[in-house]
């Protein structure tokens, strides 16, 4: 299974920073904070499948995304 990783990219002063989690060369979502809480935006494959991933990639991955996106860890 490839690799999960995270990029954070800084929007405009509007909309805010929001994190891509990648799977492989996949866009797998999106996460942002909204109410000041983390929201994930799930992307559907381009193929129709279900995604499989690691639990335990995925939630270091979103822990870490927050912590970027809030700022933390620039």
């Amino acid at each position: 299974m490839a690799p999960m990783r995270v990029n954070v990219v800084e929007a405009g002063a509007a909309t805010g920073a929001h994190a891509e989690l990648w799977l492989g060369d996949e866009l797998m979502a999106v996460a942002f904070l909204y109410d000041g809480r983390l929201h994930l935006r799930i992307v559907p494959r381009p193929d129709g499948e279900p995604w499989l991933l690691d639990a335990t990639s995925l939630a270091f991955a979103v822990e870490g995304a927050e912590r970027q996106i809030a700022g933390d860890e620039w």
